[in-house]
C-alpha cells in the first residue's frame, strides 16, 4: 500500500493508493483560469492535475506495486527541477523518461516550477518474510549459488553491517572468492554482476551514478528474500580458510 502526503502550493493532502493504481501529476490547461489545480480519483488512480502551460503531461506518475514503488518522471526541463530525497537524505535529479524505484519507505519527491511547488512524502508497507518452505528458504545456497544475480546479493546482505552496506571493493573481492576466479575491475563488476542483480529485481536507480549496493541490500532486507540461515551459510564458507 502506497501513501502518499502531498503539498501543492499552500495546499496540502494526504492520499492511500493500492497496488497496480497510480499517483499522476499531469497538465490540464481547461481548468478555470482561478483555479491552479484539482484532485481527481478514478479507478484507484489519483490524478492531481495542474494548469501550467509548461507542466509536461504527465509530469510524475507513482505506480504503486506489492514491493518498492516505481516512479516515472515524465516532466521536460521547461525550467522544472525534479529532486529525489531518500529516506537517509541522498538527493538526485532523475533525468526526463526515466524511471526508477524508490529507495525505501519515507522518501520524497519535489516538482519544482518557478511558481510552484508540488512536494510528495511516500511510505509504503515492507513486505512480509517468505513463508518458510518455498524459495531460498526450501533449496538453500547450495542449489541457488549458481545464480549470480541470486549470490551477489545474498553476499552483499551477509556482509552488510546492520545500518550500512558493504565496501564495493569488499564485495568484489568476495564474490571473486566464492567463485573462485580472478578479480574483476570495477567497471566490469557493475557491468555484469551488479547491474544485473538489480535488473533482475526490477530495481530501477534513479540516478546512473549512485550506489548500486544500497539499493541491492535496501531492497533485499524489504522483501526478506535471505533467510538468517542462508546469511549465516554465506558468512560461515567466506570466512573458512582458503587452500
Amino acid at each position: 500500500m502506497l501513501r502518499i502526503a502531498w503539498t501543492c502550493g499552500g495546499h496540502a493532502g494526504d492520499e492511500t493508493i493500492a497496488p497496480g493504481g497510480k499517483f499522476v501529476v499531469a497538465r490540464r490547461m481547461t481548468l478555470p483560469q482561478e483555479r491552479l489545480f484539482t484532485l481527481e480519483r478514478l479507478d484507484g488512480s489519483t490524478y492531481l492535475f495542474l494548469r501550467l502551460p509548461y507542466a509536461s503531461d504527465p509530469a510524475l506518475v507513482l505506480t504503486a506495486t506489492e514491493g518498492q514503488p516505481v516512479v516515472y518522471r515524465g516532466q521536460r526541463a521547461n525550467g522544472a527541477i525534479v529532486e529525489l530525497v531518500s529516506p537517509a537524505g541522498q538527493s538526485s535529479s532523475p533525468e526526463p523518461k526515466q524511471r526508477f524505484s524508490l529507495p525505501g519507505s519515507g522518501s520524497r519527491i519535489e516538482l519544482r516550477f518557478p511558481d510552484l511547488t508540488i512536494g510528495l512524502d511516500v511510505e509504503f508497507d515492507v513486505a512480509q518474510a517468505r513463508p518458510g518452505g518455498s524459495g531460498t528458504e526450501q533449496l538453500g545456497v547450495a542449489s541457488l549459488q549458481g545464480d549470480d544475480a541470486w549470490l551477489i546479493a545474498a553476499i552483499a546482505v551477509a556482509l552488510s553491517p546492520e545500518h550500512g552496506v558493504v565496501a564495493h571493493g569488499d564485495l568484489k573481492r568476495a564474490f571473486a572468492q566464492w567463485r573462485g576466479t580472478q578479480e574483476m575491475s570495477a567497471g566490469s563488476f557493475e557491468r555484469n554482476v551488479l547491474r544485473p542483480a538489480l535488473e533482475s529485481r526490477g530495481i530501477e536507480l534513479p540516478g546512473a551514478r549512485l550506489n548500486k549496493i544500497v539499493y541491492l541490500v535496501q531492497w533485499c532486507r524489504r522483501t526478506a528474500e535471505f533467510p538468517e540461515h542462508v546469511l549465516a551459510e554465506v558468512r560461515q564458507r567466506l570466512d573458512a580458510p582458503q587452500p
